[in-house]
Parts: structure tokens; C-alpha cells; sequence
């Protein structure tokens, strides 16, 4: 077995430009959507002031200031123009009384987006609040006048606004104090750790198959046949395969911590070599995995195009092109436990951000490895069965 495993490593050279890609692609989509995460992004949105109110005024500076959204006064044929143009987001068109019916607001979007949905509950929230104030304002202005008839009620009415408003914060009857440190630091490492396991766990896997797909590539230029005669077994053919693309695998691996750490400022901190070895783990699940679809293809030609589609799907599933912790849907959460990239994900970052092996860290080892060794007895026995029925 030696001997065929030092003549696949030999013959990897002819493979190099897809695991140059690979790790290209790797790297680049981490940065990408790495970077996506952090900025002072802020969406632009129009505003058409129909209600010309202190209460649409007090809207559409919190919007600006405490929501952060970059606000821009336009009349509603210049918004409606803006919209058509993408050069807004949204168009909120503030109609008069707008606080007091459930369409006083209309907004102008060409379609939904996070941020879209996020103004929609702003606004909702604000109007709840704006109505909250009213109601609470008539009242306490009607006590007060069945007592002083000729008080002035506009004058009443802005300082028991100024009490709801701005010194309720202060007569609270309870209050929560949180204090979060490097926010902007914290969010851009943990989705940079995220985007660069992510993002190389998803590549890795198209160097796997098609350095296993190479049984494929042998069986068509007769290669095997001349192996069978030789003194190795077909055993030893078909390790010689797997090791060969683990060994890319891990090479993969060891650049992706490597490239976080001096690249992306990643601190792997003390879990550096557990984080190797997980990958190590993912690699042979992968490799197995890579040996079941092999199994069960007749060329090469079948296998690139369906080698792409599964490893995509099962990418996108697990968790590789974005974070499992935003996605609703129970099915697609159901189906993502079936891909090896959720856990081999789920116990990487574990292991990064813990610094230590724990009960889900554990778990997930034991997932993968089950699914390693099924996906490897599956492969081998197709592979079997397949060789009796040529022969």
C-alpha cells in the first residue's frame, strides 16, 4: 500500500490548480463575508412628512439618531422616484394623524429585506409609543382642568409630554443596567470565525470528491485493471484513495487556522490543536462521504455534476454560508442535522470560543464519527458489490 499511496501523492500535481482555487475561494469568501459584518453601514431611507406634526417630527430624528437610519425629506413623487431608482431603501410616507389610524403610515419598498422588516417594527413600536403618550396626556389634562378651568392647555399639555417622554426613564419602578464591551470587535471576530471554518469546510469538500473521484478516472483508463494483478489488494487501492485526500484535507485545514490567525487577527487562544484535530475529524467524514457518492457514479462527467449540487446543498444547510442561529424554519433546522457541516461547525466554535471540550462538543464528535464510519462502510460495500457484478 505504500507504494500506490507515494504514487498518488506524486500524482496529486496534476490536480494542484483546483486545490489552489479551493483555498483561494476560501480565503476570499471569509474576507468577503467576513467584512459584510462590520462598518458603520446605516440604510437610507426617504420620508414624506404629510402630517407636519411635533409628533412626526420626534419621529424622524429618532429614526436618525437612535435607529440609525440616514434619513432623507422628500416630497412623495421625489421618494417614489428614489425608490425606483434603489437609491432608498424604503419610502415612509408619514400621513396626517398618523398615530391615529392603522394606515397613517404607507411604506414604499420594491422588496422585503432584514432592514425593511426591522423600520416596519420601529415604526410600529414608535406609534404604539406616540399613542401611549396622547392617551396618558388627555387624561392627566382632563383631571387637571376639572380643578383649573382656565389653565392653559397647550402650555399643560408639552410639560406633561416633556414628564412621559423625557424624565420617565427616571421614574421607572424598575431598571436594568447592562454594560457590553467591544461590541464592533466582538461581532466582527465571531463572524469572521464563523465565515472562515464556514467558508473553508464548504471548499474543502469539492478537493475531497474529485481526489476520491481519481477511482473513477482509474477504472476508465483500465488503470485498476493492471492494479488487481499487482500483489496489492483492492484494500489497499481504496485507502491509498482515501489517505491521499485527507491528506489535502488537512493541509486545507491547517491553512485555514493559519491564515485566520496571521490574516484575519483571528485568537484561536490554547484550542488551536483541537480545532486542527475537529478539522481533521470533518476531513474523514467528508473523505467517506466523498467514497459513498463515488460509489455510486459511473464516470467522471456524472460526478461533476452531481458532486456540486450536493455538496452545495448540504453547504448551505449546514451552516457554512451563514449562521444557523437566523434561520426559522423548522424543517430547514431539521434537515440541517443530517450534514456533518453543522456539527463539525457547532464543535469548532465550541471549542473556540469555550477554549475546552464540552458535553455538545462531545456530542457533535460522536455524530461525525458515526457518520464517518457509515458513510465509509456504505462506500466500500457499493464499490464491492459493483466490482462483482463487472467482473
Amino acid at each position: 500500500m505504500k507504494a500506490m499511496l507515494k504514487l498518488k501523492i506524486r500524482l496529486m500535481k496534476d490536480n494542484k490548480t483546483l486545490y489552489l482555487i479551493m483555498i483561494a475561494m476560501s480565503l476570499i469568501l471569509s474576507a468577503v463575508f467576513g467584512n459584510s459584518m462590520t462598518g458603520s453601514y446605516q440604510p437610507t431611507i426617504a420620508i414624506v412628512d404629510e402630517d407636519k406634526s411635533v409628533e412626526a417630527s420626534d419621529l424622524i430624528a429618532k429614526l436618525s439618531s437612535e435607529y440609525h437610519f440616514n434619513v432623507k425629506l422628500k416630497t412623495y413623487d421625489e421618494a417614489l422616484k428614489a425608490v425606483m431608482n434603489r437609491d432608498v431603501l424604503s419610502a415612509v410616507v408619514l400621513k396626517g394623524n398618523f398615530y391615529e389610524t392603522e394606515k397613517g403610515i404607507e411604506i414604499v419598498q420594491l422588496r422585503e429585506t432584514v432592514e425593511s422588516f426591522q423600520l416596519s417594527s420601529i415604526l410600529e413600536n414608535e406609534v404604539d409609543l406616540i399613542r401611549n403618550v396622547k392617551r396618558l396626556t388627555d387624561q392627566t389634562i382632563g383631571i387637571i382642568t376639572t380643578y383649573d378651568p382656565n389653565i392653559d392647555e397647550v402650555h399643560l399639555s408639552q410639560e406633561v409630554k416633556s414628564v412621559f417622554t423625557e424624565q420617565w426613564a427616571d421614574k421607572r419602578p424598575m431598571r436594568i443596567n447592562a454594560q457590553t464591551f467591544n461590541t464592533n470587535d466582538a461581532k466582527y471576530t465571531g463572524m469572521n470565525i464563523h465565515y472562515m471554518i464556514g467558508m473553508t469546510l464548504f471548499f474543502v469538500t469539492y478537493s475531497l470528491m474529485f481526489t476520491v473521484g481519481d477511482i473513477l478516472e482509474d477504472k476508465r483508463l483500465h488503470t485498476l485493471d493492471r492494479m488487481l494483478v499487482s500483489p496489492s489488494t483492492r484494500m489497499d487501492m481504496l485507502w491509498s484513495n482515501l489517505i491521499s485526500a485527507m491528506i489535502i484535507g488537512v493541509i486545507q485545514i491547517i491553512i485555514m487556522v493559519l491564515a485566520g490567525q496571521f490574516l484575519f487577527g483571528i485568537d484561536w487562544g490554547d484550542s488551536i490543536v483541537l480545532v486542527i484535530l475537529l478539522g481533521v475529524l470533518y476531513i474523514f467524514v467528508m473523505t467517506a462521504l466523498s467514497l459513498f457518492i463515488v460509489s455510486m457514479m459511473k464516470t467522471m462527467s456524472q460526478l461533476g455534476a452531481v458532486s456540486p449540487i450536493v455538496l452545495t446543498g448540504m453547504g448551505m444547510l449546514g451552516g457554512c454560508m451563514w449562521p444557523l442561529e437566523i434561520i426559522t424554519s423548522k424543517t430547514l433546522l431539521m434537515l440541517a442535522n443530517f450534514t456533518p457541516h453543522k456539527w463539525a461547525l457547532s464543535a469548532i466554535e465550541g471549542v473556540v470560543i469555550y477554549g475546552k471540550v464540552d458535553r455538545d462538543t462531545l456530542v457533535s464528535v460522536a455524530i461525525l464519527l458515526v457518520m464517518g464510519i457509515g458513510y465509509l462502510i456504505l462506500g466500500e460495500r457499493v464499490l464491492y458489490f459493483k466490482s462483482l457484478k463487472d467482473n
